[in-house]
């Protein structure tokens, strides 16, 4: 009788679809659920599902406090795995009121990674559009500025990654998912997993278009080389989405989109039945110019020209909008574009003012 080996023995069981189930096969390693510990942190809920990873909001028992910590999910190839941490080393590295921090990475029964981080109880921007459908002009000028700063401090950053020192850094995925309202009013931006100083290529065209192509800038879809005014383009597009409500590209297919964008052809902001400043049209439009060279050189200036228009249409900082909106959505009302009561408007009504008196008393003499 021959020896007993896995393939034979007898404890193998037949499965109820037919397979079957060997004992000496290593079992497939679940994903964490509620009451799981995930290194330090007991798992409260599932907060975010994404085609690489999941997001949890999880309890620090040594610390009580509440983190975020991001899973990768089983099965990805080693790519996917080496961007995870990539991000990881990129995140600890940047400190910026408007950006995300990690506190730690792990491995989550013993060889699934994950990155441990700061707990934002807020909205996502995705969330607040499906609500509001668009927002307030002020509001949405504001969250922006806030995300060309955090862009700003990470774009001029040197990052050491791998034993190689880059100058600065390109998100290369802004997009209304990855920046959160706080319920304190704080903007932040996320989700650095594919920020790195390198171009992207596609490789499929005429397929249905998934997550943040619709976000991507012109030289991203054509495979070029890419620098931070990429960011630009796709900050662009979102600030354009916060104000009416629509997507800049809403194609369907990645070909038709491919062929809007590098053409530059979508609807032009001041076709929307919405007041608001023409200086703010001339803002998104540049932001969103096909060619980089046409676009604000800096995030900085993109910012800058935010700020200063903001300061025309209210009195109130961006600070002071975001937390405003955050704690009562009506409280801000839409912009109406005011008549101003001095200056050369005035001079010219006086001027009107007097050929109507002036007329109206010729009127009476020669009567």
């Amino acid at each position: 009788m021959s020896e007993s080996t896995p393939e034979n023995s007898a404890s193998q069981t037949l499965k109820i679809d037919g397979t079957i189930e060997n004992p000496y096969e290593p079992k497939p390693i679940p994903m964490p659920v509620v009451g799981d510990k995930i290194g330090p942190n007991r798992v409260q809920v599932l907060i975010g599902e994404g085609g690489s990873a999941n997001v949890y909001k999880v309890w620090h028992e040594g610390l009580e406090v509440i983190r975020a910590v991001k899973v990768l999910k089983k099965g990805h190839e080693k790519e996917t795995r080496e961007r995870f941490l990539t991000e990881a080393k990129i995140l600890a590295d940047l400190h910026h009121p408007n950006i995300v921090e990690i506190h730690n990475i792990g491995y989550y029964n013993q060889n699934i990674p994950f990155i441990e981080m700061e707990f934002v109880d807020g909205t996502s921007l995705k969330s607040l559009i499906s609500q509001q459908t668009s927002l307030p002009l002020t509001v949405a000028i504001s969250v922006v500025y806030f995300i060309c700063q955090a862009l700003q401090y990470a774009h001029i950053k040197d990052y050491t990654l791998y034993g190689k020192v880059y100058k600065g850094l390109i998100h290369r995925d802004i997009k209304p998912d990855n920046i959160i309202l706080s319920k304190d009013g704080i903007i932040k931006l996320m989700d650095f997993g594919i920020a790195r100083p390198s171009e992207v290529s596609l490789h499929t065209i005429g397929q249905k278009i998934m997550g943040t192509l619709v976000y991507l800038s012109p030289e991203q879809l054509n495979g070029k080389t890419l620098d931070h005014r990429t960011d630009i383009f796709s900050l662009g597009t979102v600030l354009y989405e916060l104000i009416t409500g629509q997507r800049a590209f809403p194609q369907k297919t990645l070909s038709e989109l491919v062929q809007k964008k590098t053409k530059g052809i979508y609807k032009s902001l001041d076709s929307y039945p919405i007041d608001m400043p023409p200086k703010l049209v001339e803002i998104v439009e540049k932001s969103m110019s096909l060619e980089p060279e046409d676009r604000y050189a800096h995030i900085s200036d993109f910012g800058h020209e935010l700020f200063s228009i903001l300061t025309k249409m209210t009195d109130s900082s961006p600070n002071e909008i975001c937390s405003r909106f955050a704690a009562n959505p009506s409280s801000i009302t839409k912009w109406k574009p005011t008549i101003r009561t001095n200056g050369k408007l005035v001079i010219i009504c006086s001027v009107a003012a007097g050929c109507i008196i002036g007329g109206l008393i010729l009127l009476k003499i020669l009567l």
